[in-house]
């Protein structure tokens, strides 16, 4: 078989762009994949070999069969999705043929393609994704630098030629210069990901146009925060373009500036402190803090904004502003009752070695909130002179499940075996769940043979109750005690590893696959995760046909309502999660747990401190949507750990493309994603 696909790609190339796909079409067997029937109504062919490849995908099991007949298909929606399922699967086998899909007749087609090599990291397609930046339409060539970015050093020479390098005057006689601003734009972010990114080359286009390509120049210096190009981000300083004066205030930090540069720098971030933007005014808190003492004016300034993430940003730095000025961190306190802003006060102040704010501390750490009392542990435990076991013991007594699972976690990893073993084998028995997986987790780190007993008992338990996250973490420990310690397992032990029934998840698999005894198992029962292809019919039935309406929802929070469109032709599965999750309750009452200013607001974690999940794992559905301004994404912790935590974008955010799912886009509701902080209340999410 792949050698008569090898010789239809030869001939495919040799006859030129026009025939592939009409060559690739008279390829395909017809029939191979036909059309079924639902109690509903037939199934098309078409439906079926989507459905077939969106299975594949969720179960991460790669199938050449479905693949080969997704990148022959006639229809140009279907090649584009192959491509992509190639890039997302790492299909070595097949990125030949996704390089032929570079010239497909169908832009969307070869786009995806550039974008699928991209999320590959192919190396072998540096010299077809040239070929595509210099002649493709503007959409492909987009996508291509993109991928040559990902691919990283083995593009260099590449991505440097297109933008100029060593050319008098790059910004017309280059590739890149005869191109729209989007490629232009898209060449420049590439280069971020080059190490040394070759400033040279990337400072000429500061002087751009187009604002877009400008912006990318910025964000080019100003995220890695580079001397050398702190003169020139300088120069646009008063670009009409709020995102390019965003980073241009991150890149003039002392860091960067060093001393020949900080008077100019910091005169520039004094102006930046009062612009318009809050999102400016932000990164310029941060990057004005970092000069110390003599910012204090500076930053007291942005301590009073009306903006409150602005005061957030600014209380980052307040350890370098301030010192162990008494008087000082005091009337920093009393300015702003926000409780991010107090509590970064509080842990820079320890940091700093101050007593000024220890009365407050003491006074969160009896505090009715739990999320106060977790706070002063964590301040606690940031000395480093903190007792942290003895802090462990203290705060794993807490009323709240959540201080207890911090206090798990706060225990020293370079403490005696015996005294963090026995406050994990304590938790073992704990009315909580998620304390109960904390606490399998830290045995995993010190697994001893006795703990699979513990383990299989906790696993019980965790099936009785539907808990997935304690049954994962049982397995774990069964793992790691293995891999530890497995010559000390006793016969009745080893025994009920082998007589292991029942279900389970491929995560819980993957777990134990090194467990010689309960291979068996492993191999024998088919996966919890499994689903009927009928479902996944449904989903591309609903969403992923031509003029689908895709859905929203409403996100209604404390500060007022977010509006949401899903990508449910982009991301079926996770839009499906998050609705089902949305229609049966799950999201009421949170926090927002995580919000970074002028980065992402971050919610769904089932404790409101960023633990606890759905019990279900998610993979990524990646596709060509950005992280842009209200991009709407799903939260890992890894590779396919997504569940019900997702992330409001408050910028652009090139860096988190292609590693990330975007699966949806606020279209109303901006002012409101702006004024949330971190622990304010999200209300509940609706369908709308």
């Amino acid at each position: 078989m792949m050698a008569r696909d090898s010789s239809i790609i030869r001939r495919a190339r040799r006859a030129g762009a026009g025939t592939v796909v009409a060559m690739l079409c008279a390829h395909c067997a017809p029939g191979r994949i036909p059309a079924t029937t639902t109690a509903d109504r037939p199934v098309d062919r078409g439906t079926v070999l989507d459905a077939r490849l969106l299975q594949m995908l969720d179960m991460r099991l790669a199938d050449t069969t479905i693949v080969d007949a997704v990148l022959r298909d006639a229809s140009s929606a279907r090649r584009g999705r192959g491509a992509l399922a190639v890039g997302q699967m790492k299909m070595r086998s097949r990125y030949a043929w996704v390089r032929l899909l570079l010239v497909d007749a169908d832009t969307a087609v070869s786009a995806n393609a550039a974008y699928a090599l991209g999320i590959a990291k192919d190396t072998g397609s540096v010299s077809a994704l040239a070929r595509a930046l210099a002649g493709a339409p503007d959409v492909v060539a987009r996508e291509a630098a993109w991928a040559l970015g990902e691919i990283g050093e083995p593009a260099r020479v590449v991505l440097t030629v297109a933008l100029g390098e060593g050319m008098s005057q790059p910004l017309t006689m280059s590739a890149a210069g005869q191109r729209r601003s989007a490629v232009r734009a898209a060449l420049l972010l590439a280069t971020v990901k080059l190490a040394p990114v070759p400033v040279a080359t990337v400072l000429p286009w500061l002087a751009d146009s187009a604002s877009e390509p400008v912006r990318a120049a910025a964000y080019v210096l100003g995220r890695n925060r580079l001397p050398a190009g702190v003169r020139a981000l300088l120069s646009v300083r008063s670009h009409p373009d709020d995102e390019t004066r965003q980073h241009v205030a991150r890149g003039l930090a002392k860091s960067a500036a060093g001393d020949s540069m900080a008077l100019t720098a910091r005169a520039a971030l004094t102006v930046l402190i009062g612009d318009a933007s809050a999102r400016v005014r932000m990164n310029a808190a941060r990057s004005i803090a970092s000069y110390g003492p003599v910012a204090l004016r500076d930053v007291e300034r942005a301590l009073a904004d009306a903006d409150a993430n602005v005061r957030v940003a600014a209380s980052e730095g307040m350890g370098a502003v301030l010192l162990r000025d008494s008087a000082g961190w005091r009337r920093t306190w009393d300015r702003d009752t926000t409780f991010r802003v107090r509590q970064q006060l509080l842990s820079a102040a320890r940091a700093s070695g101050v007593t000024a704010l220890a009365a407050f501390e003491l006074e969160w750490s009896r505090h009715i909130d739990w999320r106060r009392r977790s706070a002063a542990l964590d301040v606690r435990v940031a000395s480093e002179k903190a007792d942290r076991l003895a802090l462990a013991r203290e705060f794993a007594r807490d009323a709240d499940p959540r201080v207890r699972v911090n206090a798990l976690n706060a225990a020293p990893p370079n403490a005696s075996d015996t005294a963090v073993r026995s406050l994990a084998v304590v938790a073992l028995a704990d009315a909580d769940a998620h304390v109960r997986a904390t606490a399998l987790a830290i045995l995993a780190r010190r697994a001893r043979a006795e703990d699979v007993t513990a383990a299989l008992v906790a696993f019980e338990r965790a099936t009785k109750e539907g808990d997935r996250d304690s049954r994962l973490a049982a397995l774990r420990l069964i793992a790691a005690a293995w891999t530890l310690d497995s010559l000390r397992l006793d016969t009745l032990q080893l025994r009920r590893l082998m007589a292991f029934s029942g279900a389970a998840s491929m995560a819980e698999y993957r777990a134990v696959s090194s467990v010689s005894p309960m291979a068996t198992w492993a191999r024998s029962t088919p996966p919890i995760t499994s689903r009927p292809l009928e479902d996944y019919q449904r989903l591309v039935r609903q969403w992923g046909t031509s003029g689908a309406t895709q859905p929203r929802a409403v996100i209604r929070t404390e500060r007022g309502d977010i509006t949401i469109e899903l990508f449910g032709a982009d991301a079926p599965l996770v839009v499906e999660a998050f609705l089902r999750l949305t229609e049966s309750g799950y999201y009421r009452n949170t926090l927002f747990h995580r919000v970074v200013p002028n980065f992402v607001a971050q919610d769904g974690a089932a404790y409101g401190d960023g633990s606890g999940g759905p019990g279900f794992s998610l993979r990524e559905s990646l596709s060509r949507r950005r992280h842009e301004r209200g991009a709407v994404g799903l939260a890992t912790s890894g590779p396919d750990t997504g569940g019900s935590q997702y992330y409001l974008c408050h910028s652009t955010q090139p860096h988190l493309d292609g590693a990330y799912t975007v699966f949806g886009r606020i279209v109303d509701g901006f002012d409101v994603l702006d004024r949330l902080v971190q622990g304010d209340r999200m209300i509940r999410i609706e369908r709308r």
